[in-house]
């Protein structure tokens, strides 16, 4: 049976999320000139995925939540020591709860599987904005990892820029980070072959504080968010080698890079306290291009 979709609507932006399946979102439009910027799903009917699964053998669309690792790996310290992490982390495949709603606001909670922890989400429109609000509380010590994974459907020429802009950022597609200079934006088509993908941090010395989508006609996405716990940025490009559509996922995430253990071991992960509730947010604001909706 398909999943109960909610919708959050105000006289600028319309936001569609699953009540259950992993909490995704999958609609996120600006009224006042139409654009969609998430890449949508081919049909809503699609079965839930399996715990465990690969995420990239998996239907791509919309944005969902990592946690506690984004690559799969075992967790390496007490008291989850050699536990294994599925890929994508635990989020993605996990039946959430709706604990409020209206019809510009959505609460939903999660609770943790392998880990023992819950996560909760606050949506809430305002005017052109998504306020985004995170909560997650842990009986116990537990270093996790977190980062938004949406996936942002680009047009011909729609740029990426970040701010403030970094001198350079390390490519990690390989697994082994390399400096490269940051050109001061990305464009998938010119930057990326078809049929390949590009995944990028920012220096994780540099504090980036939002970064941000424009068409050429001027239609606008811009994230902010958090730097006091969300330090680090992760960028995701494709060009057609997993999703039908070209990407562009811009991904804050509060632990460097990709894999717990990595970040850990490089005192580079967030590190929840028993039972202190770590409290973080995102914005995204949306503005119209130079056509508009009638």
């Amino acid at each position: 049976m398909p999943d109960e979709v909610i919708t959050l609507e105000n006289e600028d932006l319309e936001v569609r999320v699953m009540a259950r399946q992993g909490g995704r979102v999958t609609q996120l439009v600006n009224r006042r000139d139409l654009r969609e910027w998430l890449v949508g799903p081919r049909t809503m009917a699609s079965t839930r995925p399996a715990s465990g699964g690969i995420y990239t053998d998996t239907p791509h669309f919309g944005w969902d939540e990592m946690l506690p690792t984004i690559d799969p790996c075992m967790y390496p310290n007490e008291p989850y020591v050699g536990v294994a992490l599925a890929d994508h982390g635990e989020l993605w495949t996990a039946q959430w709860m709706v604990t409020r709603r209206s019809p510009t606001s959505l609460c939903q909670e999660v609770h943790g599987r392998t880990l023992a922890f819950t996560f909760e989400r606050s949506l809430e429109l305002r005017g052109p904005v998504l306020r985004c609000e995170y909560r997650c509380v842990t009986p116990v010590d537990t270093a996790m990892l977190w980062a938004l994974h949406p996936q942002f459907a680009t047009r011909d020429g729609t740029s990426l820029r970040l701010h403030p802009e970094p001198r350079n950022v390390l490519v990690t597609s390989d697994g082994v980070p390399r400096v490269q200079d940051w050109s001061g934006d990305l464009v998938v088509e010119r930057d990326i072959e078809p049929g390949d993908d590009l995944m990028i941090y920012a220096d994780p010395s540099t504090t980036i504080s939002s970064a941000s989508l424009r068409d050429l006609d001027g239609s606008s996405l811009e994230m902010t968010w958090d730097t006091s716990d969300v330090r680090y940025l992760g960028i995701w490009a494709d060009h057609g080698r997993f999703s039908r559509d070209r990407v562009i996922a811009i991904e804050p995430t509060n632990g460097f890079f990709d894999e717990l253990t990595r970040a850990t071991n490089s005192g580079r992960a967030t590190l929840f306290r028993a039972n202190v509730p770590e409290e973080w947010w995102v914005e995204i604001t949306l503005r119209p291009g130079r056509t508009t909706a009638p």
